[in-house]
């Protein structure tokens, strides 16, 4: 993860995941996933707990605030997961902007390489991923889109980023792909792409280090210190 390797080097594309690299929605999601606990008369969790089951899909955040991380399917009649999954959308629709705001210097990044293909791959939802891209101001900085369904090949499976840079001329070692997740993380490698881990995020510095990303970043100002800009 040594800086020295990739400062400098030219990028053709960056490739951003959503919550906890550009926005910092922890609480809202675990509003919303406290509230179906208390739709199914369970006591809320302390929201860092429920921020650590976020990053696989709304389907496994489910799962694992309903039983509180065992996810297997005897633990959660699948009744039960499907109405879970209805209460929490709904929930979360109606309050997915209350809390949620762009990290510190997101707005300052997509400026500055504004001139770059800027795309986005994330395994929440089109339409919530619409309604916070909008509401935040930063919808249009990205010229593709590839949310959790559209796509039955999520992160970590590296197709999901080679939806996100379909029709660019680049080659995958002139990718960047940016997230907070081992899935994130995974994906890239997977794809080719150079990986960059960002240690403030929703999940642990840990778990991202662990992952072995080619770089691990505190904020996301310091791609500014590492790809230079057109």
């Amino acid at each position: 993860m040594g800086k020295g390797k990739y400062k400098g080097r030219r990028a053709a594309a960056f490739v951003f995941d959503l919550d906890g690299t550009l926005v910092d929605s922890g609480e809202d999601i675990a509003r919303s996933a406290n509230f179906v606990r208390g739709h199914f008369g369970l006591p809320p969790l302390p929201v860092p707990q429920v921020i650590g089951y976020v990053g696989d899909g709304v389907e496994m955040l489910m799962r694992r605030t309903l039983t509180l991380g065992d996810v297997s399917h005897a633990q959660l009649p699948v009744e039960q997961l499907q109405e879970g999954l209805a209460v929490f959308r709904q929930h979360y629709d109606r309050h997915l902007l209350d809390n949620t705001k762009l990290y510190p210097g997101v707005l300052d990044v997509l400026l500055r390489y504004r001139a770059f293909p800027l795309l986005l791959a994330t395994n929440k939802p089109r339409a919530f991923t619409d309604r916070i891209l909008e509401g935040l101001g930063i919808h249009g900085a990205f010229g593709n889109i590839v949310a959790g369904d559209e796509t039955p090949a999520r992160k970590p499976d590296p197709e999901h980023i080679r939806l996100a840079v379909a029709g660019l001329d680049v080659a995958p070692e002139e990718v960047v792909v940016v997230g907070d997740s081992p899935n994130d993380v995974a994906a890239g490698r997977a794809f080719g792409a150079v990986t960059v881990g960002c240690a403030y995020g929703l999940v642990p510095e840990g778990k991202v280090k662990a992952a072995r990303p080619d770089l691990l970043i505190q904020s996301i100002g310091e791609l500014a210190e590492l790809f230079p800009s057109r």
